[in-house]
Parts: structure tokens; C-alpha cells; sequence
């Protein structure tokens, strides 16, 4: 997992690319569920072992693509090559695996983590810049936080 810096770098370069005519990107963000919950409940350290497993899980996951800890409990997957023509099927593998982790019993809170995901496309069409790329990807993430019933209170 690479840091905001890293990631903000990484903008740049797709901005550059873009205004060379290298179009072929997306943008994933994934959005891990509960986390104040389970610092208050729990504990900051149990808190930290549910970012790990959520990074691990995206990782997995997302392996051929840089992954960034853009925030808190907020991570940014640029999308490149074969995760970007495989994301759907990426997304499921993520969404299925949360869903396994939701349903072992053995599992404390903190372990079995749960996430929002949502991502976008570069689209010459809709989209001016990277920005808009990221916004598209947070809104979709947002849907799907609503559509799980998990948006912050």
C-alpha cells in the first residue's frame, strides 16, 4: 500500500499521459465500512487490524495494480493493463470475498471487515480529467455504500 504522496505522483503522471494520448485507465475506490465503530467499540488497535485486512484483501485482489491509502479508512486503485479489462470481474472476487468473511462465525468484528467499492473508466466522452475519473469512481463507491446500508452517520 503506497500514501497519499505517492498517489498524488501517480495523478500526475495520468494527467501527463492523458495529454499524450494514453487513455486506457481507471480508477477504483474502496471505502472500508464501520471503522469508527469498531475503534470505539474495540480499540484504535483493533481498528488498525481491520485497515491491514482490507489492505491485504485489495491487494489480493487488485494484484497488478498500485493501491493507495488515500485517507483514513480510504484507498484509490489506479487500474491499468489486465485489472483494468478484468475490473468487473475483480469486483466481484472482492465483493465475494467480503461476503465469505461476513458469514464466518469465528471471525471477531474487526476481522471480518466490510467495504464499499465503486470505480470508473476513463471515458474521452464524460471525462476532462483524471479528477473527473476520481469523482465518478467516488460517487459509484458511494452507491454502493448506500446500496450495503453502510453510509457514515
Amino acid at each position: 500500500i503506497r500514501n497519499k504522496t505517492a498517489y498524488d505522483e501517480n495523478i500526475k503522471n495520468l494527467e501527463w499521459d492523458l495529454e499524450s494520448g494514453k487513455k486506457d485507465f481507471g480508477i477504483a475506490i474502496v471505502d472500508l465500512n464501520y471503522l469508527k465503530r469498531i475503534n470505539d467499540t474495540y480499540g484504535h488497535e483493533k481498528g488498525n487490524i481491520a485497515i491491514k485486512k482490507i489492505c491485504q484483501i485489495v491487494c489480493d485482489v487488485f494484484d497488478h495494480s498500485p493501491v493507495f491509502r488515500i485517507g483514513g479508512d480510504e484507498f484509490a486503485i489506479i487500474l491499468k493493463d489486465t485489472d483494468l479489462k478484468n475490473v468487473d470481474n475483480l469486483v466481484g472476487i472482492f465483493k465475494g470475498t467480503l461476503i465469505k468473511l461476513s458469514q464466518d462465525d469465528s471471525l471477531r468484528p474487526w476481522e471480518a471487515v466490510s467495504a464499499a467499492i465503486g470505480y470508473a473508466v476513463y471515458n474521452p466522452a464524460v471525462d476532462s480529467s483524471v479528477d473527473n475519473v476520481f469523482k465518478r469512481a467516488d460517487q459509484a463507491m458511494y452507491d454502493d455504500k448506500k446500496a450495503m446500508k453502510a453510509v457514515r452517520e
